[in-house]
């Protein structure tokens, strides 16, 4: 079995508890066995519900052989899916795993809080919908307990390092173009809104006698963390952190380029008189990395999660009797 056929089926299979129950159609045979687990019965009916959900977008536009075999295909991926999580239901039996019924409500009100709902109005759209409250909350009580049963027999199973992280994204950008940024320290004599001429001139002046110091050899770190206006990085001694130079002021950008790496420069704005410095050039994908660590987890994780999931059910199944009939 694929890995894209393992997970299409599981993401099948999950559709069906987020979704109201379709009725069987009139005529329909709906206790046809479409495979055995463990002696458990795996019915047509349970096929049919979740095809009957997501069989018109899967097949949309397909017509002819191209159909038949995609229905088909379809067919075989959400039966796998459903034995998936058959084999699932029983290891959690085996393991005790249970869910309370104020952990259910508890969800509910969750569900119906991001919905903008009171409970009761959830479960009367629910109703509208097809969907009896009883019914829901055996779906809700089988998705927490599914999500109880990965955190304790996949999750365990999985570990994403900085290594990792750093490796992905590196090998993302290998085609890309590196872009030149900055890692900048910055210094801020602020003027204040209402300062004269005289106060001006004295702020002006002190940033002179400052950016002599800090040419002379002083260090740009001291100097902020004693004197800088800017509560945002005086106690990082400046670091301001990573910029890329499209993202700067034309101003401050043309005032960085005409200075040397490790040399202090000044700007002056109407806010106040800035005392930059280049502490390195860097690649801008270090800024990017940082931008994009959490996101970069997180995919890795999922996709950890899922060939550990699907290694699990091989693993299952081999120890399980499971036969299909199609």
């Amino acid at each position: 079995m694929s890995t894209m056929r393992f997970v299409l089926g599981l993401l099948l299979v999950a559709m069906v508890t987020l979704s109201p129950r379709a009725p069987a159609r009139a005529g329909e045979i709906v206790d046809q066995v479409v495979a055995v687990v463990n002696q458990k019965l795996i019915l047509q009916s349970d096929v049919d519900e979740i095809i009957d959900l997501v069989g018109e977008k899967e097949l949309e536009g397909l017509e002819g052989d191209e159909l038949t075999e995609a229905a088909r295909e379809l067919t075989a991926n959400v039966v796998e899916g459903l034995i998936g999580q058959e084999l699932m239901e029983q290891a959690m039996d085996r393991g005790g795993v249970e869910v309370g019924d104020r952990e259910v409500e508890s969800a509910i009100s969750d569900v119906a809080r991001q919905n903008k709902m009171s409970v009761p109005e959830l479960m009367e759209q629910l109703k509208r919908q097809g969907m009896e409250p009883k019914q829901y909350r055996v779906e809700m009580r089988k998705q927490i307990r599914q999500y109880r049963f990965m955190e304790i027999e996949i999750r365990s199973r999985v570990s994403i390092s900085d290594d990792d992280v750093r490796a992905h994204f590196k090998q993302n950008r290998a085609a890309e173009e590196p872009s030149p940024a900055w890692r900048l320290q910055r210094i801020l004599l602020a003027i204040p809104k209402d300062a004269d001429e005289a106060a001006r001139a004295k702020i002006s002046d002190e940033a002179g006698v400052l950016l002599t110091q800090l040419h002379e050899g002083k260090d740009f770190g001291e100097v902020a963390r004693v004197r800088s206006d800017d509560p945002g990085t005086r106690d990082a001694g400046g670091e301001a952190g990573i910029f890329k130079r499209k993202d700067l002021s034309g101003l401050f950008r043309a005032a960085l380029e005409a200075a040397e790496v490790g040399v202090a420069v000044r700007v002056d704005t109407p806010r106040g008189i800035f005392l930059l410095r280049v502490a390195e050039e860097v690649d801008a994908g270090q800024a990017d990395f940082e931008e994009q660590r959490a996101a970069l987890t997180r995919s890795l994780h999922e996709a950890a999660m899922e060939r550990e999931l699907e290694l699990w059910t091989i693993e299952q199944r081999r120890q399980a009797h499971v036969e299909i009939f199609l």
